[in-house]
């Protein structure tokens, strides 16, 4: 990870001398030597890394971190500098010119100075380092290339049914959800080891069982992290709220203080459910959800994903079982022949048939035979099915990443080359793991308790193709990956949210004729087609709208992360962060915070989240603040959720590198004026808050790109072109003013591509938003309520962009055009609340029908 960080810096040294070109003038040849020096450690670090991983020699493990050091060092400087200007130049804000140009001109020469000195002193100790790595012969010795031939993402998705071939273990599954002569409540364990296939078996299950509507209810939370007992059943209880209600009034409504166990049972009380959970992880908690389960012989399922050293929870839940039934379903790693299935219908991104699969229809059979006489890719594919077995030791986690990283290598030559260095490290590492007594089952405990990490001759079965896959990326991207290691594992993240955090970090490099949000989504896509990244949910246009991380590869990334000095990662209440952190995350789901007392003056990133089961605010209940911030001036990021905020420090207008700032806090209700000297911010995410307004003045920051909020007021005019903003959500006019043709505040946000606005009148903003809206060209997202919807939504053909609309209030539907389909092409989804005076037209529902919501 030395390598990513003076990628860092290096793409930093561009950044600078664009934006400062005449302060560097006394500075470049001193900026040029420790440009060049770096590239030049950059091109062989990659090598020493390995080495560092390994462990086996101390001499190189120094030499990585000492140049690591000396990278977050230059990265510090360049910062510096950045912070230095940008604060020196809002003071100069209302002054004579005169005095703005004669105090300009003294501090570029402060401030040149002060990075002349710094530099000079990193390009001294890098030349000290160097003088060692020939003192102990460190030697470089490059590998075999393994580049990537392509970074191609036009074609992402991976449509699979069952490519893992799971139909035996599907078939035995479905005989005990569905059995007749057992109506009692069943507890049925699928248990395997880490990577073996359990969630994907799962899913596929849910699937089927969705489709045949054999269960009322069906809830799933096998892609969670419920840590406690009171997580599970509060999320059980959520998922099954909406589907149990059934007429009745919720909980919460009838007045009765009732506890989750007793609305579970409620809900559920003569219904058949089946009910989906993994991380159950003791007896005690095993028994607080049987407890919440009614037992009304329907048939009603409980399935639960276990690991194999929780063997003996699965034990205890097959003695709960009535009647001596078994309801334990060990899942093994698939053996040679579906190994090389698995692995060709990844690599290949289709399915390749086993002509003897007593499951295949003859259709597919007198197919399958057809396409390997036409030819003969598919059977040359053969020949990899032993090799990549040995490899990955069946397990489908590491078959499928494995297929992912050669899908950017040119056949057959990086391939053949990729996997005889696989299997080598293979060979050797199997021997080593016959010495020491190493299973794959006890790998994600290995992760989770040490930092350390090996080589690829020293690693596991699973590591070895993780570590493989990762040193194949791209720097950039490699940063983008590490990123998960900052949350939770088994937790589901919004695409959208990721993207503008990478952005915020600067990991993504722009590149002319695409939005930096466009990129972020692609290096996402790359992410997903390498299979290093599990899409969860896709939104209603096609696009990712979560994703996640095998909960195997998150350990993985959390060593990494931590050995490589990227992120801190602390979930325990009284901790100690050092100073020098460089990111910071901190996630409770027990209600806990803790207190940082010290300052962190290197801190780039701050996330944090706090869960908070018990709902009720009261006065015993700690509150906290954010102070501890004040000193981290080259922050970047700050995400805080579920803290007890009632203000945010005024100081917070002096981070001016802050480019993401989301704070999620039900009792915060106002922001300080300082906000808007935040310069360079680009997303400010004030939903789950009370704030309602901001100061006028934060309109002017032209790097806004996006504002999210529940009921902030836009004011009655903005001076400023708003030309990065693309989205714009929970916002409604200010309450006193009105808008015309020449004022209206959405004139300068024409390049808008989501709006959400609400709380508007025909009357007083009518007619300049029919005239805003028709100037959005780009607009893709539109969520209306008020009290008359404007007709242009259905007519503007300056909107044909359009892909979603969501409205709420009258629509004239006399006015809306016969033929809608022409005018809106790209409409997949319309969601009409009933409007109060007009109901929607036959000839409008014919042709939407599709995607029309009412």
């Amino acid at each position: 990870m030395a390598e990513t960080a003076i990628a860092a810096v290096l793409s930093k040294f561009g950044e600078l001398a664009a934006s400062e070109a005449k302060v560097l003038l006394r500075v470049g040849d001193d900026m040029m030597l420790l440009r060049d020096r770096l590239e030049w450690l950059q091109a062989f670090i990659r090598d020493a890394d390995r080495k560092r991983r390994a462990g086996t020699d101390q001499f190189t493990r120094v030499w990585v971190r000492q140049t690591r050091d000396v990278a977050f060092e230059a990265e510090d400087a360049l910062d510096e500098f950045f912070y230095e200007v940008d604060l020196k130049s809002q003071g100069y804000r209302g002054r004579k010119m005169w005095r703005k140009y004669l105090t300009g001109c003294c501090t570029q020469i402060i401030i040149r100075h002060g990075l002349s000195g710094q530099i000079k002193r990193i390009n001294r100790r890098l030349q000290k380092i160097s003088e060692n790595q020939k003192e102990y012969k460190i030697e470089h010795r490059p590998l075999v290339t393994l580049t990537s031939s392509t970074t191609a993402t036009s074609s992402w998705r991976d449509d699979y049914t069952n490519a893992v071939r799971f139909d035996k273990d599907i078939k035995t599954i479905d005989k005990m959800l569905l059995r007749k002569d057992h109506p009692q409540p069943m507890l049925i364990s699928i248990l395997g080891e880490s990577g073996v296939g359990k969630r994907t078996l799962a899913s596929i299950i849910s699937d089927n069982m969705k489709a045949i509507n054999h269960f009322e209810i069906l809830a799933e939370t096998a892609g969670y992290n419920m840590p406690t007992t009171e997580a599970l059943l509060q999320k059980i209880h959520y998922q099954i709220a909406h589907q149990g209600t059934r007429g009745r009034q919720p909980d919460d409504e009838e007045g009765i203080d009732i506890t989750v166990t007793d609305k579970i049972r409620r809900l559920l009380e003569k219904k058949r459910y089946l009910v989906i959970i993994g991380d159950i992880s003791s007896k005690t908690m095993l028994n607080c959800l049987w407890a919440c389960l009614p037992d009304d012989n329907n048939g009603s399922r409980v399935v639960l994903i276990l690991d194999t050293e929780n063997e003996e929870v699965a034990s205890y839940a097959n003695a709960m079982n009535k009647n001596g039934i078994n309801g334990i379903h060990q899942l093994n790693r698939l053996d040679e022949e579906r190994s090389g299935q698995l692995f060709c219908s990844r690599v290949l991104r289709k399915r390749e048939y086993n002509e003897n699969d007593e499951y295949m229809s003859i259709y597919d059979r007198f197919m399958f035979r057809w396409r390997k006489e036409q030819s003969n890719e598919e059977g040359n594919m053969r020949k990899y099915h032993k090799i990549v077995y040995d490899i990955t030791g069946g397990y489908p986690l590491a078959i499928v990443v494995l297929a992912g990283l050669l899908r950017f290598k040119e056949k057959p030559g990086q391939w053949e080359a990729l996997l005889q260095q696989l299997n080598s490290a293979s060979a050797s590492g199997m021997e080593e793991a016959q010495g020491n007594q190493i299973t794959g089952a006890g790998l994600h405990n290995k992760w989770e308790m040490s930092p350390t990490t090996a080589n690829l001759s020293t690693g596991t079965t699973i590591e070895r193709v993780f570590w493989a896959s990762f040193e194949d990326l791209p720097n950039d991207l490699k940063s983008c990956l590490l990123y998960f290691a900052a949350f939770p594992k088994n937790s589901a993240h919004y695409a959208d949210e990721l993207v503008r955090m990478w952005m915020a970090e600067g990991f993504i490099k722009p590149q002319k004729g695409k939005t930096m949000e466009e990129l972020g989504h692609n290096y996402l896509k790359e992410l997903v087609v390498r299979c290093l990244v599990q899409i969860e949910d896709m939104n209603e246009v096609g696009g990712i709208n979560k994703v996640m991380v095998h909960r195997s590869f998150h350990g993985f990334l959390h060593s990494e992360a931590h050995e490589a000095g990227f992120i801190e990662v602390h979930d325990k209440h009284d901790i100690f962060v050092p100073p020098s952190v460089r990111r910071l995350s901190y996630h409770s789901l027990n209600g806990r915070y803790t207190t940082f007392t010290n300052k962190f003056p290197k801190l780039r990133s701050f996330l944090c989240q706090v869960s908070v089961l018990d709902q009720d605010q009261d006065a015993n209940k700690d509150w906290y603040d954010l102070k501890f911030l004040r000193g981290s001036k080259f922050l970047r990021v700050i995400s805080s959720k579920g803290l007890r905020l009632d203000s945010l420090p005024d100081e917070i207008g002096d981070l001016v590198h802050l480019r993401y700032l989301r704070v999620q806090c039900l009792d915060l209700q106002e922001l300080p004026s300082s906000i808007k000297r935040l310069l360079n911010l680009q997303t400010l995410d004030l939903r789950g808050t009370q704030v309602n307004k901001i100061d006028a003045c934060f309109w002017k920051i032209k790097t806004l790109r996006h504002v999210f909020a529940d009921k902030l007021m836009l004011p009655a005019s903005i001076t400023e072109e708003l030309n990065e903003l693309q989205t714009l959500h929970g916002v409604k006019p200010d309450n006193e003013g009105e808008w015309n043709q020449h004022n209206c505040p959405l004139l300068k946000m024409t390049k808008l591509r989501s709006l959400n606005l609400c709380g508007f009148k025909h009357d007083k903003h009518g007619a300049a938003l029919e005239g805003a809206l028709t100037k959005m060209h780009l607009l893709g997202r539109l969520k209306l309520q008020g009290d008359v919807i404007p007709s242009c939504v259905f007519t503007a053909h300056s909107l044909r962009y359009l892909q979603m609309l969501v409205l709420s209030g009258t629509i004239k539907w006399a006015e809306v055009a016969s033929d809608v389909r022409k005018v809106r092409p790209n409409l997949v989804q319309l969601i009409v609340f009933k409007s109060r005076s007009e109901e929607v037209p036959h000839h409008i529902k014919d042709q939407l029908q599709e995607m029309l919501e009412v």
